[in-house]
């Protein structure tokens, strides 16, 4: 009887989301967990917690297949740049050479709408996926509620407000873990499921009034148009094409033009055993980071 444990590649495993998952899977005992990372000596903290590490770096095809060998299950997630597209290929190409079965990966909001390029980008890449026969889990995670401290909208009591009085449907990106763990630990339950993930809702004027009540603070809006918010990602050098699309998503929600933006979602608690993070108990569990 063969008792070996399922081995699972994690890309990602040095950030947030993806060191959360290699985390709870190495936590679970069930399975071998294997970060895949560019950077090896970087991540010497995760042998710590029973983690193998392979180089892979996915715009070096070359580290692709070493990393890949004895896989069962893998992680899919890729970087905010256009290259998604080419480096997504190339590890699924390698990755259904070195026999892997059951591949999860992390997508985008699948809103009704054609103009938000990189949503498309995704979609086109779970459709490659399911063409080379993969048993799979697609999860599609709305907008991060760490997103204020990660794109900088938090700083001071200000919240920076690039959407109007658009209503957003949210998610934390411990939650995205959490089912990103689910599904890869339990292959045959999720095989050839999609999930949208979005659990709470609101504007970002009452993202603020959820902090001021919760840390007993003033935090006021102080909104901006997208124009602004291009031209300061563009500065701090990120990817041309990648933010056009975010840019392109900003407007469309202030015209109103995306359908379901706050559209929720009843999946979460059937895959995890619990109940989603709200946004009120998104700032509790994080007041430290958040207070000024």
């Amino acid at each position: 009887m063969n008792t070996q444990k399922p081995k699972i590649l994690v890309l990602g495993a040095t950030g947030k989301v993806g060191g959360t998952v290699a985390q709870l899977l190495a936590e679970s005992g069930d399975v071998k967990v294997i970060a895949g990372v560019r950077s090896p000596e970087k991540a010497q903290y995760l042998k710590e917690q029973g983690i193998e590490v392979r180089h892979l770096d996915l715009d070096r095809q070359d580290t692709l297949k070493s990393a890949l060998e004895g896989i069962d299950r893998a992680l899919l997630l890729t970087g905010y740049t256009v290259d998604m597209l080419k480096q997504s290929k190339a590890f699924l190409d390698t990755a259904k050479e070195t026999g892997v079965q059951h591949i999860v990966h992390i997508g985008a909001s699948g809103a009704p709408t054609n103009e938000v390029a990189h949503w498309g980008w995704h979609q086109y890449i779970e459709k490659y996926i399911e063409s080379l026969g993969f048993s799979y889990t697609h999860l599609r995670p709305e907008a991060f509620m760490k997103n204020l401290t990660d794109f900088g909208w938090l700083n001071e009591g200000i919240v920076t407000n690039y959407i109007g009085d658009a209503r957003w449907s949210w998610v934390d990106s411990d939650d995205l873990a959490l089912v990103t763990a689910e599904t890869l630990l339990h292959q045959d339950k999720h095989a050839g499921k999609i999930y949208p993930l979005g659990y709470d809702t609101a504007t970002m004027s009452e993202v603020a009034e959820i902090l001021t009540d919760v840390i007993g603070k003033p935090y006021k809006v102080e909104t901006h148009s997208p124009d602004k918010f291009l031209e300061n990602m563009l500065k701090f050098g990120a990817e041309p094409a990648y933010i056009h699309c975010v840019y392109t998503q900003f407007k469309l929600n202030i015209a109103d033009r995306i359908p379901n933006a706050d559209a929720t979602f009843n999946n979460f608690e059937a895959i995890t055993g619990r109940k989603p993070t709200s946004w009120r108990e998104f700032v509790e569990k994080n007041h430290q980071t958040l207070k000024y």
